[in-house]
Parts: C-alpha cells; structure tokens; sequence
C-alpha cells in the first residue's frame, strides 16, 4: 500500500491540481493542511530532506520526496512516478 502525503494550504491552486492528479490516478493520499503552521512544516521537511522548502503543495510518496505540483506532474507525464508506488 502507498503512503503519500500531501502537504497543503486551503487557498493554493497548485495544491488543488496536485489533489486533482493523485483523485483522478486512483491513489489513496492524506492531506496536511499547514495553514496554521506554515513556518513548523517548512522548517522540520527542509530539515528531513534537506532541500529549501517554502511553498506547498509538498508531496512525498513512500518517503521519496517529490516536490510540488509540478514536480508531480512532470515525473506523472514522464512515466517515473511509477518507479516511486509499490507494486
């Protein structure tokens, strides 16, 4: 079973495209609304990942980090989010 998370902000357009693409791929997704502790996400995921985070939507799919929206839907149209589900 896939684990992916998604971390959002109830007024990003980018997070409704990333939700949209996992909805429509049939994939299973829990969603963090950061809203309230934008600053805490960025800090403790730049940390774990070590990459500069900032912005949402941020996606991890079985504890790969992925990106944003359009990390996702690149590596979607790719055909390499495959490499990051289990089979």
């Amino acid at each position: 079973m896939n684990k992916i998370d998604i971390y959002t902000s109830a007024t990003c357009p980018y997070c409704i495209k990333a939700k949209k693409l996992l909805t429509m791929l049939k994939l299973d997704f829990v969603e963090h609304n950061v809203d309230d502790n934008f600053e805490t996400m960025c800090n403790e995921l730049s940390s774990k990942y070590n990459k500069q985070i900032q912005t949402v939507p941020q996606i991890i799919i079985n504890n790969h980090y992925i990106g944003g929206y359009t990390d996702l839907e690149a590596i979607y149209k790719s055909g390499e989010l495959q490499k990051y589900l289990e089979k």
